[in-house]
């Protein structure tokens, strides 16, 4: 049987699942119509029933009151030779039960490649399974015991009664008194991927392709594609329900063919939301069985390590949907630390659900990738992305060039190309030598923004203090004559650096996707972006001439509110997404309402941040008044006449 080791609670709790699973599908293979008709497979479920109760009796003492009715139910109906359904009925029940009081993971966290499997397979199994699965590897010859034999995963009636899920936890587990070993020293991870294979070896290439183009045109549920059920389902349980959505004959199979084999062999395909819809039902199972904190964890998990893997081509192809989307997971995560009711969070849950189905349409959707499409797609990623870097750098250029300080311009155009070489470079380390999570990109995006709002604040404040004609005139002649401090010329060069890094490796990541959606035909990309990239100089040069022509005293003002402003969005925007990643604290408040453009969002750590701005912000203005106040209490002859 699974491993009889002592257990801790919790993971006595993990082994009753994996046991109350393995039972609930294997018992019709010992009583048929209650008589045994295999006594060595009745003998393992009278062994696996006596186990479970050991188990249920290393449960914690409340969970062992709840939880051991149900799991003697069980060992009860195998005694006394009950049918299938009934003891796969009262397995399930338990099972679930369990599942929801300990947050157990039915799924991995992303859905495995076929090609990931494939490798680990051939590392740890086909030595006796065999490398096509069928249980002839050349190391059966020397198993101990050598009964019963390796299984053979192309036998139809064994698969039928196999999901991924038990798969996975034989492989944690392995099974007493045979030659199947315990593979837990392996990731959870790497032992899901091996898992799923198992569940494509009967499957060809063929068939996989051609139950793709079915499951297309069958408009298959979304339920049906989704990571948990696919992780928990067996492959008589898919086939009976994909029975009555296809006409013919064998077409069953295929499209089985296809959720087994097919959808692995394509890692750009929906898995990642498929990965965070499976986290968002384990978080509501969670809320619901009061357990709070675990549930806003399953909720961070479902954001950084899912949506964010999908997050690139979605903006890619419908920025405001996406940028919505990814608000309604922050809403989620903070209904769910401040408590909301669980009517409340299911309804959240549901419009998440509801458009990550959504999002996964558009990713799938392939009738909308015209060169067309493509084209003003790729155009309006520089361009959007551009125009608030675009404002700060030609607000930053006319200034200089009403100084007089044109050779001091250079270190404006150095900072943001440093920055777009900057953001290259992190794609491609990300790409290449490191492992970068979604968590470690929110987090450098969190910390790259907050950088920004101090930087943009400092030159901000600068140009403030300059707006008065008098204080102009004494800047020029102290400074300009010759050339700005060093000091000055550093926070421009990082005003540039930082107002376009942050957006820089965003729009690589926007622009890598869509070219892998443009296929063979980089064209349309291409195009699009020169276009954008041309539209956006326009946008400079417009704002540049047009900065020249306002007065001094106007421009340096005007300039100067727009890099407050944009201090006080970037420091929401940052403290939110360092929050995402569980680095800041999250306290939601009723109040005020999101508005993401302007960095407000409903918390505490936010909006403090953005206090602290505004409160220097105020200080800034109100200081030259207090100043003149002093001169003129000490000077009262200047004020005569």
């Amino acid at each position: 049987m699974l491993l009889a080791a002592p257990a801790r609670a919790d993971d006595a709790a993990n082994r009753l699942v994996a046991l109350l699973d393995y039972v609930g599908g294997d018992y019709k293979n010992a009583v048929q119509d209650g008589k045994v008709v295999s006594d060595s497979e009745y003998t393992e479920m009278k062994e696996f029933s006596a186990r479970m109760v050991e188990l249920a009796a290393q449960l914690n003492g409340a969970d062992k009151a709840q939880f051991a009715p149900g799991i003697k139910a069980v060992a009860d109906a195998v005694e006394r030779k009950a049918s299938a359904d009934d003891v796969a009925r009262a397995a399930r029940a338990a099972k679930d039960q369990l599942i929801a009081k300990y947050g157990i993971a039915t799924a991995p966290r992303r859905l495995p490649t076929l090609a990931a499997g494939r490798t680990l397979y051939k590392d740890n199994c086909a030595q006796c399974h065999g490398e096509t699965g069928r249980g002839d590897g050349p190391g059966r010859a020397s198993m101990n015991p050598k009964e019963p034999p390796p299984a053979n995963f192309t036998d139809a009636e064994l698969m039928e009664g196999l999901s991924p899920f038990k798969a996975f936890n034989v492989a944690s587990f392995g099974v007493e008194g045979t030659a199947m070993p315990s593979f837990a020293a392996i990731a959870d991870e790497q032992r899901w991927q091996a898992a799923f294979y198992i569940m494509s070896l009967r499957f060809s290439a063929a068939e996989a392709s051609d139950g793709a183009a079915l499951a297309h045109r069958a408009n298959l549920p979304v339920e049906l594609t989704r990571l948990e059920t696919l992780s928990t389902s067996t492959d008589g349980e898919l086939a009976e329900k994909l029975k009555p959505l296809l006409p013919h004959d064998g077409d069953a199979r295929k499209v089985l063919a296809y959720l087994r084999r097919g959808v692995l062999e394509n890692p750009q395909g929906p898995s990642p939301l498929l990965a965070a819809a499976t986290l968002l039902k384990q978080s509501l199972t969670l809320y619901e069985n009061g357990q709070k904190e675990q549930a806003y964890q399953k909720a961070a998990e479902a954001y950084l390590d899912a949506f964010e893997q999908a997050e690139a081509p979605l903006f890619a192809k419908d920025l405001s949907f996406g940028r919505a989307l990814e608000d309604q997971f922050t809403k989620f995560r903070n209904s769910i630390r401040r408590g909301d009711s669980v009517s409340e969070i299911r309804r959240q849950y549901n419009d998440l659900t509801a458009g990550l189905e959504r999002a996964d349409q558009l990713l799938t959707s392939k009738e909308a990738l015209n060169e067309g499409y493509i084209f003003v797609n790729a155009l309006f990623i520089i361009l959007r992305e551009g125009l608030e870097v675009a404002l700060i750098l030609a607000a930053m250029l006319a200034m200089l060039k009403r100084m007089g300080a044109t050779t001091a311009m250079r270190y404006i155009h150095f900072g943001w190309i440093l920055a777009v070489v900057a953001g290259l470079v992190t794609w491609v380390a990300a790409q290449t030598f490191l492992n970068v999570s979604g968590s470690h990109r929110e987090t450098m995006e969190g910390f790259t923004t907050l950088v920004a709002a101090i930087v943009l604040f400092y030159v901000g404040y600068w140009l403030h203090t300059k707006s008065e004609a008098k204080k102009w005139q004494a800047f020029i002649h102290d400074k300009v004559q010759g050339a700005l401090s060093h000091n000055r010329l550093l926070a421009l060069a990082g005003v540039s650096f930082f107002a376009a890094y942050r957006e820089a490796f965003e729009v690589v990541l926007f622009y890598q996707a869509l070219w892998l959606q443009s296929g063979s035909n980089p064209r349309p990309v291409l195009g699009g972006f020169l276009a954008g990239a041309l539209a956006l100089c326009i946008v400079v040069f417009v704002l540049f001439r047009v900065g020249l022509r306002i007065p001094i005293k106007y421009f340096f003002g005007a300039a100067g509110l727009l890099l407050y402003l944009l201090a006080l969005v970037f420091a929401g925007q940052g403290v939110r997404t360092l929050q995402a990643t569980g680095l800041f604290s999250v306290t939601p408040l009723p109040f005020p309402p999101q508005v993401s453009a302007l960095g407000i969002y409903p918390t505490v750590e936010t909006l403090v941040a953005q206090a602290i701005v505004l409160t220097a912000l105020i200080g800034t203005f109100l200081w030259p008044y207090r100043t003149n106040l002093s001169e003129t209490k000490g000077h009262p002859s200047e004020t005569v006449g």
